[in-house]
């Protein structure tokens, strides 16, 4: 009788296929699909932060590598040294451990590169001419 009435007001609430669906699940004897949300939905609940932090990493890391080359093109454009100069800088980006993900992820970002003095270049053209 109890299981009659809880079908009645389900069904009373909500007029569509939800709740058939519901009562369905609710007055169901063995509950296997209980015992089935009760295990899929912290799964696809973990997958989907783990989805987040890789995206959130994801960004990091070129957050960090647009930063580097920012600054590697600021050194270029002061640099006043006797013609060329090498130029290297090294950054580890890492994500911390948690959640599912139990294993460190990290990316090392290097910029290397010339910086050129082209005034000098350009005098040393002219004294060889």
């Amino acid at each position: 009788m109890c299981i009659r009435s809880l079908r009645l007001s389900c069904s009373r609430l909500l007029k569509n296929r939800h709740a058939v669906c519901l009562c369905r699940t609710i007055r169901s004897r063995k509950g296997t699909e209980l015992v089935e949300a009760a295990v899929s939905f912290p799964i696809l609940i973990l997958s989907a932060m783990l989805m987040l932090r890789m995206f959130v990493f994801c960004l990091e890391i070129l957050s960090t590598g647009v930063h580097e080359h920012l600054a590697m093109l600021e050194a270029w454009d002061s640099y006043r040294g006797a013609g060329i100069s090498g130029y290297c800088t090294e950054k580890d980006v890492g994500m911390l451990r948690g959640g599912i993900l139990q294993m460190d992820v990290s990316k090392n970002i290097s910029i290397r590169t010339y910086l050129i003095n082209e005034d000098v270049l350009v005098r040393a053209g002219e004294l060889l001419d």
